[in-house]
C-alpha cells in the first residue's frame, strides 16, 4: 500500500513538473510573438567573455519590419558595418560600399567568417522562441523564467560561424554547458541572456569558450528603419 501511495505521489510530483514546464515555455513563446506581432522593433545584443572582453563583433544594434527587412550595425576589428537582410538574401557595407552576402565571402578569411555568422542570425523572437523549445526544465526565479539548454542547442550556440576545413574533420565540442533566462513584462519578451562555456577543436586550433551574450528589446511598434537605395537594390 505504502509503495503504491509514494508512486502516486512521484507520478504527481512529475505531471507537476512536466505542466510547470509547458506553461513556462508557453509563457516564454507568447511574450515573443507578442513582439514579433508588432509592425516593428529594435534590440541590442551585447557578448562578454569570461574575462571581460567584448564579442568579435562588438554590440550589436538591430531593427526588423514585420515580414520585412532586417537592419544590423556592428564593428568588426574597429571598421564599422551595416547590414540589410530579407528573406534569404542578405548584403552588407563596409569600406567597399554595399555587397552582396556572396560578393562579401569570396574574400575569405574575417568577411567570409561573418557571412557565416550573418547566414545563421536569427532574430531575437525566433531565436528566444527556438530556445524555449530547448530547454530541459525551467524554473521561475527573481521575476525571470530560466533554464538549462540541451546539448543540440548548446552545441549549436557554440559552433555558431564555425566550419569543417578541407582535409580536416568537422569541428566538434566537449565539456559543453549552456543556460537561458528569459524576463517578461506586461505580457511582453523585454530581455533574455544565454551564457554557454565549452571547448571548441576545429583542426588543430582548440578554444576554451565562455561568453554571455543579452539581448535587450526597445521601441516596440515605434522602430524607425530607413534603408538606402544601395542597400535595397542589392536585396532585389
Amino acid at each position: 500500500m505504502k509503495r503504491i501511495i509514494v508512486l502516486s505521489l512521484i507520478g504527481l510530483v512529475a505531471n507537476s513538473l512536466c505542466a510547470a514546464d509547458a506553461s513556462s515555455k508557453e509563457k516564454v513563446t507568447t511574450a515573443a510573438t507578442a513582439v514579433g506581432e508588432k509592425a516593428n522593433y529594435s534590440w541590442a545584443t551585447s557578448t562578454v567573455e569570461a574575462d571581460g572582453s567584448p564579442g568579435r563583433l562588438g554590440t550589436i544594434q538591430g531593427k526588423a519590419e514585420k515580414g520585412g527587412v532586417t537592419w544590423l550595425s556592428f564593428s568588426v576589428g574597429g571598421l564599422p558595418v551595416e547590414v540589410a537582410m530579407k528573406g534569404e538574401k542578405g548584403a552588407a557595407k563596409a569600406m567597399e560600399g554595399w555587397q552582396t552576402f556572396d560578393e562579401i565571402a569570396q574574400a575569405g578569411g574575417t568577411a567570409a567568417a561573418v557571412v557565416r555568422y550573418l547566414r545563421n542570425y536569427k532574430t531575437p523572437m525566433t531565436e528566444a522562441a527556438n530556445l524555449a523549445g530547448k530547454v530541459k526544465e525551467f524554473t521561475e526565479t527573481d521575476g525571470a523564467i530560466a533554464g538549462e539548454l540541451n546539448d543540440e542547442a548548446v552545441k549549436e550556440l557554440l559552433l555558431l560561424g564555425s566550419r569543417q576545413r578541407e582535409g580536416q574533420p568537422a569541428p566538434k565540442t566537449t565539456d559543453a554547458k549552456g543556460a537561458v533566462k528569459f524576463w517578461i513584462k506586461a505580457g511582453a519578451l523585454t530581455k533574455f541572456e544565454i551564457k554557454v562555456s565549452g571547448k571548441v577543436t576545429a583542426g588543430e586550433r582548440e578554444l576554451n569558450l565562455n561568453r554571455t551574450t543579452t539581448v535587450e528589446l526597445r521601441d516596440v511598434g515605434t522602430t524607425k528603419l530607413e534603408m538606402p537605395d544601395e542597400a535595397k537594390a542589392k536585396l532585389t
